[in-house]
């Protein structure tokens, strides 16, 4: 079976307030702003093992939406040193956008039988885009309002 998983709020914590706060910022100082959000995205605890998750002979993926290039490498970083054993980790979308057709994408491309996201709205998109080509399965996601 191949699994994919999303990042932020499933595999690694998530802080709202940070992210409130970077939103802020995007305006006023690009510079200011692409600091913290490499001090955000490395510093994320993990919160799930995607090896947990799998029996022998599958395999897991990454799909997050993080979109400037210094959010990959921050995420290939953060995704070395946590999930060494990915198949493959993939950064998705444009800044400050809704990604659910690049993570649709994606998903179709790798052939992935299942999708775990926490966002719900994302889950649903997913789930309308997919049209039951992948299962798409919520985990956590009850703080967002």
């Amino acid at each position: 079976m191949k699994i994919g998983f999303d990042l932020d709020g499933v595999l690694c914590d998530t802080d709202l307030n940070f992210l409130r706060l970077m939103a802020n910022v995007y305006e006023e100082d690009r510079e200011k702003l692409i600091e913290m959000e490499t001090l955000y995205f490395n510093n994320r605890s993990p919160l799930l093992n995607p090896e947990d998750f799998l029996s022998e002979g599958d395999e897991y993926y990454i799909i997050t939406g993080r979109s400037h290039e210094h959010h990959t490498e921050v995420t290939m970083e953060w995704c070395r040193r946590y999930t060494p054993n990915a198949s493959g980790v993939f950064c998705v979308g444009k800044h400050w956008e809704p990604v659910e057709d690049d993570k649709a994408r994606k998903i179709m491309e790798l052939d992935l039988d299942l999708f775990i996201d926490d966002h719900p709205v994302t889950v649903k998109t997913l789930r309308e885009k997919l049209q039951g080509k992948v299962n798409v399965i919520q985990y956590g996601g009850r703080w967002i309002k």
